[in-house]
C-alpha cells in the first residue's frame, strides 16, 4: 500500500477537469472503487477500465471472501478469465495497479477494516457501484439489505472521500416497472425507503412476507422494488453532488467489446435464449409485438465510464439518470423468438434435447398446453432411458426450471416500456467531441439485431457452455429433425383416430 499512497503523491488529481479533451485524460491520476467486479457488468468494467485508462493510480475492488477462499485467491481467480488475457500481454502493469479489498455491501460499514476504509478516503476520487443481487425472486429482506441498504453504506463511504470527483450508481431500466413511460428522474414508492429498511430489520419473517405479497402486487419482483428504493436514498443524500446513475435495460452478451459475444452467467435473458436453442421450450408467453429492450454489456460499460465523467464536467443540482435503453433501435419478442430458433439450428449446441421450434403464445391457457405437454412425455422417456443406463435423470428438472424461468419473465415478455433518453442523448453528443470518443460506442442506432442474436448464440456456446463448432452436433441435429417430423406425424394420426372414434 505504501506504492499506492507514494503513486497519489506524485500524480495528484487533476484539477483542470474542464479543460479535458479526453477520457484518459479525465481518468488520469485518479483512484477509483468498484463493487461488484465479479459479476457480469463489474468484471466488464474493470476489463475496460484498465485497458482504455493507464494512467489511473489505483483500482481498488470490494471483494467478499466466498467458499473458503482468500481474497487473493478470489482475485487471482477473477483476473484468471480469459477476457484479461490481452490486458495481460499488452497492458502488464494495469494488474499491478488494482487493489482487492476485504468487504461485503451487506454488511454494516461494508465490512471494511478501519484500515482499509481509511486508505479509500484518502486515495479515491470515483465511485462505481455496481455490486447487487439480481434474483427477481430473492427475498423482500436479502433484497433490501444488499441492493438498497448497500447503496447507503457506498454513499457512506463516497461522503467519507477527502478528494471526490464522481458517482455512478448502476440500478435498472426496470425500477419503476409499474410504470410504461419512463422519464429520467426519481419515481417514488408509497413506503419510504425508511420504512421498508426498517420494517426488514424488525419485523419478523411471517410479517416481511406479508409485506412483500403486497409490493409484488405492484412491482414484478423485489429486485425491481429494491433498485428502486436504492435510487430514492442515492437522489436525497446525493443533492448537489456529481453523481450519476446509469439505468440499463436488460443486459445482453458483448457486442465487441471485451469480445464478441462475452458472456459470464445465465441470466433470465441468456436462459430463454439456451432453452430454446437446445430445444427445451416450445413456446414462451408474451407478445409478438411486444418491444425487448435489450443491451450489449459493452454499450452499458461505456455509458457508465462516460456518466463518471459527463456529471462532473455538467453538474447539476438533482442526480442526473441515464436510461440506457435500447430505444432508439427498437427490437420485438416475435422477431428475436424467429432469430433463436433459426440460429439455434445453424448453430447447434452439442446436447440437443429436441429440434429448436418455439412460438410466442399470448393465452395463459393455450401457453400452458402448447409448452408443457409436448415435452412431458420425451422428458419422462428420456430420464427412464438415463436411470436404465444408471445416470442421473435430468429432463423433468430442466423442464420444471424451465417453466419456473417463464413464469418469472412473464411481466416483461407481456408488456413494454417507452422509456425517455434524453440524458443518454445528450452524453452521446457530448463524448463525440471527445478526441478519444472512438473508444466508446454509445448509439444504437445502427443496431443489427440479426447479427447480434448470432454473436449471442455464439458467446453462449464458447464462453457458457464450453463448446466448439463441431459435425458431431450437427449430424445430433439432423436426427433430431426427423424424430421431430415422425413424432408429428404420428401426432396427427393419433388426434384424427381420436376425432373418428368419437364421431363414429
Amino acid at each position: 500500500m505504501d506504492t499506492i499512497n507514494k503513486k497519489m503523491t506524485e500524480n495528484g488529481i487533476n484539477k483542470e477537469l474542464n479543460k479535458t479533451n479526453t477520457l484518459e485524460e479525465f481518468y488520469a491520476g485518479c483512484g477509483i472503487f468498484v463493487t461488484g467486479t465479479t459479476g457480469f457488468v463489474g468484471k466488464g468494467l474493470l476489463e475496460k477500465l484498465m485497458r482504455v485508462c493507464p494512467r489511473v493510480t489505483a483500482i481498488f475492488i470490494l471483494l467478499r471472501p466466498k467458499n473458503n477462499e482468500t481474497i487473493e485467491e478470489r482475485f487471482k481467480k477473477l483476473i484468471d478469465d480469459p477476457i484479461y488475457d490481452d490486458i495481460k500481454a499488452k497492458h502488464p502493469l494495469a494488474l499491478s495497479r488494482v487493489y482487492p479489498m476485504k468487504g461485503d455491501v451487506s454488511l454494516p460499514d461494508l465490512g471494511l477494516s478501519r484500515k482499509d476504509r481509511n486508505l479509500l478516503s484518502e486515495k479515491v476520487n470515483i465511485v462505481f457501484h455496481v455490486a447487487a443481487t439480481v434474483k427477481f425472486n430473492e427475498p423482500l429482506h436479502v433484497a433490501v439489505n444488499v441492493n438498497t441498504n448497500g447503496t447507503d453504506r457506498v454513499i457512506d463511504l463516497w461522503n467519507e472521500l477527502r478528494h471526490p470527483i464522481s458517482f455512478v450508481y448502476v440500478s435498472t431500466a426496470y425500477s419503476n416497472a409499474n410504470l410504461h413511460e419512463i422519464e429520467e428522474k426519481i419515481y417514488t414508492t408509497s413506503l419510504k425507503p425508511s420504512e421498508v429498511i426498517d420494517m426488514c430489520d424488525k419485523f419478523d419473517k411471517t410479517s416481511i412476507n406479508e409485506i412483500e405479497k403486497k409490493i409484488l402486487k405492484t412491482y414484478p419482483n423485489t429486485y425491481t422494488f429494491s433498485k428502486n428504493l436504492a435510487e430514492q436514498i442515492v437522489a436525497s443524500k446525493c443533492k448537489d453532488m456529481p453523481v450519476a446513475i446509469v439505468r440499463p435495460s436488460i443486459i445482453g452478451a458483448s457486442l465487441e467489446e471485451p469480445c464478441p459475444g462475452w458472456i459470464q452467467n445465465i441470466s433470465a435473458l441468456t436462459g430463454i435464449i439456451l432453452l430454446v436453442a437446445k430445444g427445451c421450450a416450445t413456446a414462451i408467453r408474451g407478445r409478438k409485438g411486444a418491444r425487448l429492450d435489450i443491451v450489449p454489456l459493452d454499450l452499458v460499460v461505456n455509458a457508465i465510464i462516460c456518466a463518471a465523467w459527463h456529471v462532473t464536467l455538467h453538474r447539476e443540482r438533482e442526480v442526473k439518470i441515464y436510461n440506457c435503453t435500447s430505444n432508439a433501435s427498437p427490437f420485438k419478442w416475435g422477431p428475436f423468438l424467429q432469430l433463436l430458433v433459426k440460429y439455434g439450428r445453424e448453430i447447434p449446441l452439442n446436447d440437443l434435447v429436441w429440434y429448436p421450434g418455439c412460438r410466442m403464445i399470448t393465452n395463459k391457457c393455450i401457453f400452458n398446453v402448447l409448452s408443457v405437454i409436448p415435452l412431458v412425455l420425451p422428458a419422462y422417456i428420456i430420464d427412464t432411458f438415463l436411470r436404465f443406463r444408471g445416470r442421473k435423470p435430468t429432463m423433468t428438472k430442466v423442464l420444471k426450471s424451465g417453466n419456473k424461468l417463464f413464469v418469472s419473465v412473464t411481466h416483461f415478455t407481456t408488456n413494454e416500456w417507452t422509456f425517455q433518453r434524453d440524458n443518454c442523448s445528450d452524453l452521446a453528443r457530448n463524448v463525440k467531441m471527445l478526441s478519444d470518443s472512438n473508444m466508446v460506442k454509445l448509439d444504437f442506432r445502427d443496431m443489427d439485431w440479426e447479427k447480434y442474436v448470432a454473436i449471442y448464440m455464439l458467446g453462449i456456446k464458447k464462453f457458457i457452455l464450453k463448446e466448439e463448432l463441431t459435425s458431431t452436433a450437427r449430424q445430433r441435429l439432423l436426427r433430431l429433425y426427423w424424430i421431430h417430423q415422425i413424432t408429428k406425424i404420428f401426432g396427427i394420426i393419433i388426434l384424427l383416430w381420436i376425432i373418428l372414434y368419437f364421431v363414429y
